[in-house]
């Protein structure tokens, strides 16, 4: 599915979306208000006004069961598009026929949990729906029960619980009541074990987390048919991270997902957008503050895209931060060559190249060397990082701008000094001198016994810009250079890991 939904983003920034005004639309054969059996299929079909449009699809849970959509009380539950002629499904049901001639189609057995819905077929500022109700499956052989913990004043009911298969179509769904309870009743079919089971609408609970983000389970009527006590709690948000995703057109990218990640890597945490391109990410009381945390959309190895992140120097408890991003399509390219003293790499090496707030692309280089980064031209500076490089080596980081070749980085060999020979009695990391700096600046380490030393150095979004030690080394005191010509003025951090020694120092280059 994430590749598909790659392609989809290509197709979304290459053309645009025209939500169609749909006309002729039925659902399980009816044209006003269909019913179906969870599990039984669901059917519909509609027409478009021109070949190859895409329709915005949304599933309502009908609250109030009057067969009419008011957004101020249903809820919003699912999401996605419908592309004419699209026999794949990028991000959304696949159009069965395959072929771009104005209908589109649609069926499939689908767990939709006991309860009334709107489905709506989307057009900008205007729409076509239509009502249903769904009823119980009448001989279920399988029964997946819990509770929805929610934060006081956060409404408990109408929280989706999906329980599907990963890379499958084959899905249940319940729905909790007011007390934050859900029963999810299914068929005997378990092909795809183990199952996952998931809120399937967190948007409506903002930027609050919700724990765990999924639970395993392999379903197997031999052992058991009832499966209880599958509880999920939603935790309010001590700091939260909101903002938008558009295309270059100033039009909302809807369902694509948006992340927050922290440097050490230790520090995950995804969230989707909503139906206006609009997401919320959220941290926890004993996460914060939190230091150079990133928020970042797409996927910096798709070339399709440009993928964004923005750096957060600090996040303290009660921060509402803000962060837009604008999703630019690759339409060019910057391509060189890596050489270690001048030959080829003994591997490939990982190449980044990344414009603060604008764009983060990656490649790695063929077995020569060469390399090709799809980069957007409507940014123009492009810095080059290169990652795994081999040991005891340092490197330039260019900038380059698209449509650039040539652009050739050699590695050289680092200059380390044993400075003491004496056996130190611990671990140290001194403070670099001088700091802040320009263009270079000595570190100094020191190690009682022999040892790996790996002393590395990042930038503020975690990317690896210098490997200055990568071996062992006798017990003593050392200093090594960094040399910051090729980089930009800003903080860096250098680490040092030696045996179980661990400790990162921050430095300032100042230009």
């Amino acid at each position: 599915m994430k590749h598909l939904w790659l392609l989809f983003i290509f197709l979304f920034l290459s053309t645009g979306i025209s939500y169609s005004q749909v006309t002729n639309l039925t659902v399980n054969s009816s044209t006003n208000n269909f019913t179906m059996v969870s599990g039984n299929q669901l059917s519909w079909s509609y027409t478009v006004p021109n070949n190859g449009d895409t329709t915005l699809i949304e599933i309502w849970i009908d609250t109030d069961q009057n067969g009419v959509l008011n957004t101020s009380t249903d809820v919003l539950w699912n999401y996605f598009f419908q592309i004419d002629g699209d026999n794949h499904g990028q991000n959304g049901p696949p159009d069965i026929d395959g072929t771009a001639n104005g209908q589109v189609s649609f069926q499939q057995n689908v767990g939709l949990a006991p309860a009334h819905y709107i489905m709506v077929f989307k057009n900008h500022n205007s729409y076509s729906m239509i009502a249903g109700n769904v009823t119980a499956l009448s001989s279920p052989t399988f029964s997946i029960s819990g509770h929805v913990s929610v934060p006081g004043g956060t409404n408990a009911q109408y929280v989706v619980l999906n329980l599907g298969v990963k890379d499958g179509n084959n899905f249940w769904t319940g729905i909790t009541d007011a007390s934050g309870n859900y029963t999810i009743q299914m068929n005997s079919d378990t092909t795809g074990n183990p199952w996952r089971l998931e809120i399937d609408n967190k948007i409506i609970f903002g930027s609050d987390i919700v724990s765990p983000d999924r639970i395993n389970l392999t379903l197997d009527a031999g052992v058991k048919t009832s499966y209880t006590g599958n509880d999920f709690t939603v935790t309010s948000a001590a700091a939260s991270v909101s903002g938008t995703v558009k295309d270059v057109n100033g039009d909302p990218v809807v369902s694509f997902n948006v992340y927050l990640s922290g440097n050490d890597g230790a520090f995950n945490r995804n969230a989707s957008t909503d139906t206006a391109g609009v997401y919320h990410l959220g941290l926890l009381s004993n996460e914060v503050p939190f230091s150079n945390l990133s928020v970042g959309v797409g996927d910096s190895y798709d070339t399709t895209i440009v993928s964004a992140y923005h750096e957060f120097s600090v996040v303290n408890s009660g921060n509402n931060l803000t962060q837009d991003f604008t999703l630019f399509k690759a339409n060019s390219t910057i391509s060189g060559r890596v050489t270690v003293e001048s030959n080829s790499p003994a591997g490939p090496v990982q190449v980044y190249g990344s414009s603060t707030d604008s764009a983060n692309v990656q490649t790695t280089t063929d077995a020569n060397g060469y390399f090709t980064l799809h980069v957007s031209d409507q940014i123009y500076n492009y810095t080059i990082f290169l990652g795994n490089t081999p040991v005891g080596y340092v490197f330039p980081n260019p900038v380059a701008h698209p449509g650039d070749t040539n652009v050739n980085i050699n590695l050289t060999l680092t200059d380390v000094k044993l400075v003491d020979s004496g056996i130190p009695k611990t671990f140290a990391l001194s403070q670099n001198y001088p700091n802040p700096f320009n263009p270079s600046t000595k570190i100094q380490y020191e190690i009682p016994k022999a040892s790996f030393v790996h002393l590395t150095v990042y930038n503020v979004i975690g990317q690896q810009v210098a490997e200055l030690v990568n071996h062992e080394q006798s017990p003593g005191k050392y200093s090594v250079t960094f040399d910051g010509a090729n980089v930009t003025s800003g903080i860096y951090f250098y680490r040092i890991e030696a045996g179980s020694f661990v400790q990162t120092n921050k430095m300032i280059l100042l230009k």
